[in-house]
């Protein structure tokens, strides 16, 4: 059975390097993704990929190296999202408690190419940004591409 992720990221040589899903929802908690991932996988997703990340519009939630047949492993890292991504909603005269599907896959697929073209350094990240360096995330997205809507 195929499955599709909303994004692909992938590395300088065009290597798979991480799968994105983006849900526009709030009030969400790291039982609530495991749960969703698992239910992907349980569907037919197969994460070939060092990272998933699962965004949401109040938390990120990143697997890293996240063995499948593990399916309700723990998200290695959860962030805030909201600092992330208020910043490209403010720029685009959105609202994030109004904004729709798709405009919000915009604003992650904005944020993700960003990362991808960034040169910034583990001492130039925000402190709840720091998870980009120390999970490797940066450095293996840095210079690579976007995909979107992928099949997996």
């Amino acid at each position: 059975m195929s499955s599709y992720a909303d994004l692909a990221l992938y590395n300088q040589h065009s290597q798979l390097t991480a799968l994105v899903e983006i849900k526009n929802k709030l009030g969400t908690s790291r039982a609530w993704a495991a749960q969703f991932r698992r239910n992907r996988l349980a569907h037919g997703g197969h994460y070939n990929a060092d990272f998933f990340l699962l965004v949401t519009l109040d938390r990120l939630y990143i697997w890293k190296n996240a063995d499948a047949t593990d399916p309700l492993v723990p998200p290695t890292y959860e962030v805030n999202a909201q600092p992330l991504f208020a910043p490209y909603c403010a720029s685009a005269g959105v609202d994030m408690r109004s904004i729709s599907n798709h405009a919000f896959e915009l604003v992650v697929a904005s944020w993700l190419s960003d990362l991808i073209r960034s040169n910034e350094q583990l001492e130039q990240l925000a402190d709840g940004q720091r998870w980009l360096m120390e999970s490797g995330f940066l450095i293996a997205v840095q210079d690579g591409h976007i995909d979107y809507e992928v099949s997996v």
